[in-house]
């Protein structure tokens, strides 16, 4: 007994050791920072501090805000209090403002904002001719109009016939206006430290910058995949203090550096979700430290449908019987509950050549990451309200967790990785789950805007912290009771009842799960069922009392299973993952017979019987094709489902007979599988 006990302390040991090791490598090695709840402003309206749907910030002693619906820039306190607008009277017909876009602001306090103008063509008169084109307006900080910017030759004659319509001029005359392919295509501006603008038309390929008198100084850049190059629905530029311009090259998942002539640097980032790669950057900033931000569109779900039978025991009341099943089936099964569509516990029994099994090991490798990553309920009759609130009241009922992280990784000068910022949204609250990614500021604040009723949250970034919003969680408890009466005669020659046997049974079952998500890639799962049982029956037989008797029957089963998971590779053509997991398994069953007329018969029998088992697994994607298993058991019992020792106790109550058994196993399974 002292064996078994020491072995159970080392195991435990080790168990600990292992996951402190995991915690480690995880806060050491992998860089991560997460945000901290500041405040929460705005809301939709359309003056003092509130907005409509499409809006864009910038930031410098405060935060500006260009209101696209209600055709407006307002200025916010630091912390979101509302300070003044331009233009004062957005209705007036003074104002210049048509579909105002992204802004910047410049460190006298300009403001500079992409829009949409009708130009006068030069020597057009009689009636004027007019040509709608994108633009950037320059106002100083008091609201006054100092330079309209033009990314399009304006002031030259078309030189062929276009098309155009009626209009009505600034001085009520009739006039015609022409609208080029393009003219209402949107801009991304910024500034360098010399107070140059950098305007990005990503449709047209180019990027134009202009001197502070706004005298167009270069043009750069074209549309393409190699060097110098960008496709036309890059996203976004920033400047750094030396001048450096980053693009955000959306439809080639990276970011080009140009210097400040304009010149091709380099090209850094490749397609994919791992540390360095990007889906879809669409946001940049550059940090006064000289690090660059990428936002980009990847997103890491986490999706499980209703409530998962996680432990499957035998039936707690019958675990003294030898019909139960062997304990190798109870450590199997509560290690399902870490994975249990995909390993690492994903076996059943120990007969690893079993097709069945073998196909699901491969299928392993190819489906899991597009069943995490890639499903998608939605269907186009969503675009009926009603039919689409039923469908996500359907959804969110059968759900129990469904989260989004995504990320915002930084990046050196030179587009060497650092680390990254997370956030998780819950997409089951009904207060956050429409949270989106709205800006981070030059201070490290990141904003995500609710788009249901266009309140802005500010978040502050921290380090490594233990975030309740990374949690989750369910609990469950279960009881069933039964009661039943079997009433026998026997075949012979009258109708009395030879056999009266009552039967009780109780169970209640307490099932809890929690899961944290440490990143996009580091899961903690724990699992625990909790079972109690007893069972109480009174056998009578009325033609021999003797023979009568009262049975009793109490069970305690405690399954804990933990899963510490890592996404080495989240890429769905190359996806890998490593699991290290731990199941551990306690019961103890307690049965009692004692004869019911102890006047005749003192007869009765004790048993007692006790269960404990760990199990520790590691499942290794080694390459995106390759994978390994192992598994080492520590089984006790092995054979039943308890170790359990019987003293039987003659008519005159007198121990006769003391029966014990004990059985147990160590066990290593490994498994190597390689797809091809």
């Amino acid at each position: 007994m002292t064996n078994n006990n020491t072995t159970y302390t080392s195991i435990r040991h080790i168990s600990i050791i292992v996951f402190l090791s995991a915690f480690l490598i995880l806060k050491n090695t992998y860089a991560i920072d997460y945000i901290k709840y500041e405040r929460e402003f705005s809301g939709k309206g359309s003056t003092q501090g509130s907005f409509g749907k499409d809006i864009h910030l910038t930031f410098n002693n405060g935060i500006y805000v260009s209101d696209t619906e209600n055709r407006l820039i307002q200025k916010l306190s630091p912390t979101g209090e509302f300070l003044f607008q331009i233009p004062a009277n957005p209705e007036s017909n003074e104002n210049l403002l048509e579909k105002p876009g992204h802004l910047v602001v410049d460190s006298s306090g300009n403001i500079y904002v992409t829009d949409i103008t009708a130009h006068h063509i030069a020597e057009t008169a009689e009636p004027k001719i007019y040509i709608f084109t994108p633009c950037v307006f320059k106002f100083n900080s008091s609201g006054e109009l100092l330079h309209t910017y033009f990314v399009d030759p304006v002031d030259e004659q078309p030189g062929v016939v276009l098309p155009a319509k009626l209009i009505i001029d600034e001085n009520g005359k009739t006039a015609f206006g022409i609208q080029p392919t393009g003219h209402d295509r949107s801009l991304r501006v910024a500034i360098n430290p010399q107070n140059h603008l950098f305007v990005l038309d990503a449709k047209r390929g180019r990027i134009h910058k202009f001197d502070v008198d706004g005298t167009k100084l270069k043009t750069f850049g074209r549309y393409g995949a190699g060097e110098g190059e960008f496709d036309k629905d890059s996203a976004d530029i920033a400047i750094d203090l030396r001048g450096n311009v980053f693009v955000a090259d959306t439809g080639n998942n990276r970011i080009v550096k140009f210097d400040s002539n304009g010149n091709f640097v380099r090209a850094f980032g490749t397609k994919g979700r791992d540390n360095s790669e990007f889906i879809r950057p669409n946001s940049l900033i550059a940090l006064p430290t000289g690090e660059i931000l990428v936002k980009d569109s990847s997103k890491f779900r986490r999706k499980v449908g209703g409530l998962p039978e996680v432990i499957a025991l035998s039936p707690t009341l019958t675990q003294l019987g030898d019909s139960t099943p062997r304990q190798i089936e109870l450590a199997n099964t509560i290690s399902n509950a870490t994975r249990p569509q995909y390993g690492p516990f994903a076996h059943n029994d120990l007969t690893l050549g079993d097709t069945a099994t073998m196909n699901r090991r491969l299928r392993l490798l190819e489906e899991a990451e597009y069943r995490r990553y890639y499903e998608d309920y939605e269907t186009d009759d969503e675009n009926d309200e009603e039919f689409a609130d039923e469908l996500k009241r359907v959804d969110i009922r059968l759900t129990m967790l469904h989260n989004v992280v995504s990320r915002i990784q930084k990046f050196d000068n030179n587009g060497n990785y650092i680390d990254r910022i997370i956030y998780e949204i819950d997409q089951l609250s009904e207060e956050k789950h429409d949270l989106t990614f709205l800006d981070i500021d030059p201070s490290g604040f990141l904003y995500l805007r609710d788009t249901s009723d266009f309140t802005i949250t500010q978040y502050s970034v921290t380090g490594f912290t233990v975030k309740p919003s990374h949690m989750n969680g369910f609990y469950s408890t279960r009881a069933i009771n039964f009661n039943n009466n079997y009433l026998e005669d026997y075949e012979d020659i009258d109708f009395s009842i030879d056999v009266d046997d009552k039967l009780n049974q109780l169970e209640l079952k307490n099932l809890f799960g929690w899961t944290y998500s440490l990143s996009e890639k580091w899961y903690l799962t724990l699992l625990d069922e909790f079972t109690y049982g007893e069972q109480d029956e009174r056998y009578v037989t009325p033609p021999k009392i003797e023979d009568s008797f009262d049975f009793e029957t109490q069970a305690l089963e405690n399954a804990f299973a933990a899963n510490l998971k890592y996404i080495t590779n989240p890429n769905p053509y190359r996806y890998k993952e490593f699991n290290l997991s731990v199941g551990r398994i306690n019961g103890t069953s307690d049965l009692t017979q004692d004869a019911l007329f102890p006047e005749v018969n003192r007869q009765h029998r004790i048993d007692s019987g006790d269960a404990n088992s760990t199990v520790l697994e590691v499942n290794w994607d080694v390459w995106s094709r390759t994978n390994i298993w192992f598994r080492y058991a520590d089984l006790n019992p092995a054979e039943t489902s308890r170790n359990f020792i019987r003293r039987f106790y003659d008519v005159s109550g007198d121990l006769y007979e003391v029966f014990g058994s004990r059985n147990e196993a160590r066990q290593f399974l490994g498994e190597f599988t390689i797809k091809f």
